[in-house]
């Protein structure tokens, strides 16, 4: 394994494991593959570590055919090339969408795959689902949380749904987006172009956009927030007012 790995993105991805304990001996962990660079890169960053690392685990690729219609042989022959396990979950998602509404599908979607990857765990008897939101992913959602939703948080690292039983990590929460885009680029990973007809279009790329515009006058603006998710000065944060006295 190559030395600068590590620098790039192995080391923020076992910092995030050991930080959650997201990943046991002899468990078996799924990965929502996309076909994206977020989810391909995830995929193969395990890979390494169920392989070189102290930790035994089962690795196993799963993607949803939500019905989109896309090439997904160059990740089938990745999963083939590295022996690692690859598995196609037939859903019928598309149905429930509706693209000519107003309204966004994009909560529904996430939904259904939710599920989806919650029936694909328990025919491998996994115990995990790893996700491949990132730092910048979680930033995003923080502000679209304020922005939209008047709420202060973002995802969590580690999630336990009680009940699928099953728990949700994200390994690349401490990996920056444009390390991933330098790192597949580099190793030529496989990246397929999602045939979502709202791709690219959502209030997440306005919250991008936004960010990437502060992080002109405030460089480490992305770390800062990722720190301050876990640094929290509960005596400053106002109370809910129904617990006032």
């Amino acid at each position: 394994m190559k030395k600068w790995y590590n620098k790039l993105f192995l080391n923020d991805i076992r910092r995030a494991i050991d930080d959650y304990n997201m990943i046991k001996e002899d468990e078996v962990v799924i990965v929502g593959l996309s076909g994206g660079k977020d989810s391909t890169l995830l995929l193969y960053s395990l890979y390494l570590l169920s392989k070189y690392s102290h930790t035994s685990f089962e690795l196993i690729g799963v993607h949803l055919d939500c019905g989109f219609d896309m090439d997904i042989q160059p990740l089938t022959r990745f999963c083939r090339e590295n022996d690692i396990k690859f598995h196609i979950e037939e859903t019928n998602i598309i149905e429930y969408l509706d693209f000519n509404e107003k309204k966004n599908p994009c909560y529904l979607c996430a939904r259904l795959r939710r599920g989806a990857l919650g029936r694909a765990a328990k025919k491998f008897n996994a115990s995990k689902i790893a996700l491949g939101h990132h730092m910048d992913d979680a930033v995003e959602t923080f502000f679209m949380n304020i922005f939209y939703n008047g709420k202060l948080g973002t995802f969590h690292p580690k999630a336990f749904e009680a009940e699928k039983e099953i728990f949700t990590i994200r390994p690349l929460v401490y990996v920056q987006e444009k390390n991933i885009i330098k790192t597949v680029d580099i190793l030529k990973l496989p990246v397929i172009k999602s045939t979502c007809p709202r791709d690219g279009c959502t209030s997440r790329q306005e919250a991008k956009e936004l960010i990437d515009s502060l992080e002109k006058k405030y460089p480490d603006i992305r770390e800062k927030i990722i720190t301050s998710l876990s640094n929290i000065d509960k005596k400053n944060l106002w109370k809910q007012r129904k617990d006032c006295w």
